[in-house]
């Protein structure tokens, strides 16, 4: 046994003081934000599982897809923050997406040490195509009852992570 368990009551000028009651308190419960990142892998799983496999896409894979198609021209750096993933991350699921045609590869105009992506033709005729479906398939889980319009639910998210980030950025600064 641990000489914190063997311990006799403590004697304090010759007055005796019974060790205090230690009541356990409720279990420890996640809280609100562990429960969104549950959620959120859960449902991100479940369209890896009914959309994107068949067509030999991971979340991630999809993710770069979609923005790059949004943005037309986005280079490296920003693609991989903004997808909240490392840029060795980025660069193998850029491997897969130049071969399979989806993506391209430029050199940056000014700084030639800089890649930007842009989508081709097929990457985004593809990224059409799958937005269809995940769309789709977010209606339906959305479309339930019980639950908010979807788009309330995503425009409170935007605000969220708007909020966190602005909050990170003077932090960001002072780490270097």
């Amino acid at each position: 046994m641990s000489a914190a368990v063997d311990r006799q009551p403590r004697r304090v000028a010759g007055i005796y003081r019974p060790q205090p009651a230690k009541t356990p308190g409720p279990p420890p419960r996640p809280g609100p934000l562990a429960q969104l990142c549950r959620t959120a892998n859960t449902i991100r799983a479940h369209l890896e599982r009914t959309v994107l496999r068949e067509k030999g896409m991971t979340w991630t894979a999809y993710d770069v897809l979609v923005l790059v198609c949004a943005r037309r021209a986005v280079d490296t750096r920003t693609a991989a923050t903004e997808i909240g993933i490392a840029k060795a991350t980025l660069t193998n699921v850029l491997v897969s997406l130049v071969d399979r045609g989806l993506v391209r590869r430029d050199l940056h105009e000014d700084d030639r040490r800089r890649v930007v992506l842009r989508p081709t033709p097929t990457g985004m005729e593809f990224a059409r195509q799958l937005q269809g479906r995940v769309d789709a398939e977010q209606a339906r889980l959305f479309g339930e009852p019980g639950l908010p319009a979807g788009d309330s639910l995503a425009r409170v998210l935007r605000t969220l992570a708007m909020r966190s980030r602005q909050r990170a950025a003077p932090d960001a600064g002072t780490a270097r």
